[in-house]
């Protein structure tokens, strides 16, 4: 978009646009300091921790980490892209958008994409008229009614009928239509022996696919018998990105958002049983394996995602394949399992919507799930159930969270029968962690050369002693670090102050280090601006930014003077501990066999080691 609309009227639509209004339509908020504060709308939660700043005109939320402005908080909350959101919120403030003169290739490329989305919609009426009105549509309809799908359905879905070899070709033309574009679109093929295009979707129900803004892009056809293949689906084109497409997102978007999780299928009639059943949060995948952008497009929505797919080795394969995707992600899965043979839409016509309703209480995790299935295939021999766990642990190991990675390896050890801390040493092989533990602030003396524990530490000037537990932002940062980049990051303490203290290597944590190097470049005479610059970041800075933005500001109660004088003597320590714990590492590196010729090294390291206590 900002190709398209100037970076200057983008900025005015944002500063035009109040965040707390906007947030406040979708969220409770209430006035908190300098905040505003509510339940997230992204995550359940039961205490607030959701922060809006009005100044600044940043949101963030301290439990599930999504942040932003005025733009991504609509595109989050209403599932759109940056440019619709853009045009959402100038039509509301009132702002004509002013569009720049595109180049003859995008015009070219924008003329081709507007003929597409009209073969789409003249095919779709097309195939919808023959299936509802047209006896040669009477297969189709007798064929939906055994299936239990009256015309509701069917028009609800603008289900269609495809059913001779050229009908659609005549129809295109009678309409003045290209049949190029139905070539690139799928909906033709060039004919042997000078026939004519073709209609490859004849004979089969046709399943038009939606992208959000309502557009139809393709079509799925479905055949009457058991004849194979059993469903074809239309070729990727410049409007239609089947890994990126999800069949019923447009429908089931809103109530998908209002109970934070979805039903992911693979069949279209699933799809179609499950939303008429009355469970509108209901997508399936296009013909395709859930892919890294079906995740990212679900996360917009939800914080959940329950998997319904066969129960059979392909459907098992499915499944684990879209629980990794998803976990890479970040997103929790779960799985309902059905009887074997049956999928959600002979389970639901079989059993009802209440035996469906027990399952769906009863969905297991994800991951629960993975493990018992590839225990149960491994048997009781020993090399089978050892090769079994370590494929567990290797997908363990990709959950987020350590707590849930430590409960699934209590679980794997209580079923499998192998010792916890050995599962525990395979985790931390997998994800690296035994390469990155930290080193101790006393290593352990030699008697050659006995070396003094550092002191303890004492309270900062001021009263100020940071708080010992963990940062609020980065667990691995300390607390003085949060504070300081704070303290700049709102103009309470100027670049030269920090410089003159130290600069950077102020800060022990390397991230930590960088957001000090960002701000202190950044920084003008008059303060910091976060809105000049925080469009052009990285999302993960940007987000990391407004976390620091939005901490409270209560700590600061006792002045920011002492404040800050307090964060500088903590960090000032924590960097004489550091070069202590370097020289003590350099001295017993010496004692373990140095080079002779290096005595005078080794000399000034312990005059250095004397002055650092």
């Amino acid at each position: 978009m900002s190709g398209q609309i100037s970076e200057s009227k983008i900025n005015e639509i944002r500063e035009r646009t109040d965040i707390v209004e906007l947030i406040s339509q979708y969220v409770s908020l209430k006035h908190s300091g300098a905040n505003h504060t509510g339940l997230c709308p992204f995550h359940s939660e039961k205490t607030p921790s959701f922060s809006v700043n009005s100044a600044r005109q940043f949101f963030h939320c301290f439990g599930c980490g999504v942040g932003g402005d005025v733009f991504s908080f609509l595109m989050k909350i209403e599932g759109l892209v940056f440019p619709d959101a853009v045009r959402m919120l100038a039509e509301r403030s009132g702002i004509e958008l002013e569009e720049h003169i595109p180049t003859p290739e995008e015009e070219q490329r924008e003329r081709q994409r507007a003929r597409l989305y009209r073969v789409n919609e003249v095919a779709a009426a097309y195939f919808h008229r023959l299936l509802m009105e047209h006896p040669a549509g009477e297969p189709a309809r007798q064929y939906m009614k055994v299936r239990g799908y009256g015309r509701k359905a069917s028009g609800e879905y603008q289900i269609g009928f495809s059913e001779s070899w050229d009908g659609l070709r005549t129809h295109l033309e009678e309409q003045g239509l290209a049949t190029d574009d139905a070539r690139v679109l799928g909906l033709l093929r060039p004919g042997k022996q000078e026939r004519g295009d073709y209609d490859p979707f004849r004979g089969r129900l046709i399943f038009p696919v939606h992208d959000l803004s309502g557009r139809i892009i393709a079509f799925a056809g479905r055949v009457l018998d058991d004849s194979k293949p059993k469903y074809i689906n239309s070729p990727e084109s410049p409007i239609y990105h089947k890994g990126r497409i999800l069949f019923g997102l447009f429908q089931a978007r809103q109530a998908m958002r209002q109970c934070g999780e979805v039903l992911l299928v693979e069949g279209y009639f699933d799809q179609l049983a499950l939303y008429r059943a009355g469970f509108p949060q209901v997508v399936a995948t296009c013909g395709t394996a859930l892919t890294t952008d079906h995740a990212h497009l679900l996360k917009r929505y939800v914080q959940r995602v329950v998997l319904l797919f066969d129960q059979d080795s392909a459907g098992k394969k499915a499944t684990f394949k879209a629980m990794t995707v998803l976990q890479e992600e970040g997103i929790p899965a779960a799985v309902i399992e059905l009887p074997k043979g049956e999928d959600p839409d002979s389970f639901m016509r079989k059993e009802g919507v209440d035996a469906f309703r027990v399952r769906l209480g009863k969905a297991r995790s994800a991951m629960d799930f993975f493990m018992a299935d590839v225990l149960s295939e491994a048997g009781n021999g020993i090399e089978a159930k050892v090769r079994a766990a370590e494929q567990i642990v290797e997908q363990i190991a990709k959950l987020s969270s350590e707590l849930e990675q430590d409960l699934y390896l209590k679980e794997l050890a209580q079923r499998s029968g192998i010792d916890l801390e050995r599962l525990r040493q395979v985790n931390n092989k997998v994800i690296g962690r035994g390469q990155q533990k930290r080193p101790t602030l006393s290593p352990p003396a030699t008697e050659s050369c006995p070396l003094p524990e550092p002191p303890l530490p004492v309270e900062a000037p001021g009263g100020y002693a940071p708080p010992s537990r963990r940062s609020e932002v980065k667990p691995d940062w300390s607390r003085s670090e949060e504070t300081l980049l704070c303290l700049l990051l709102q103009n309470h303490v100027s670049s030269q102050q920090i410089l003159k203290a130290g600069g950077v290597d102020l800060f022990n944590h390397q991230e930590a280090r960088d957001m000090a190097q960002l701000l202190l470049d950044q920084a003008t005479e008059s303060g910091l601006d976060m809105a000049t610059f925080i469009d052009d970041l990285p999302a993960d800075k940007a987000r990391l930014l407004m976390a620091i933005s939005l901490l409270d500001k209560g700590q600061f109660s006792e002045g920011v003077d002492a404040v800050f004088s307090g964060c500088l003597t903590a960090l000032q320590r924590e960097l004489k501990k550091q070069k202590r714990r370097e020289s003590i590492e350099k001295l017993r590196k010496f004692e373990q066999g140095g080079d002779s010729g290096t005595i005078n090294e080794a000399n000034n390291l312990l005059k250095q080691f004397k002055n650092l206590k």
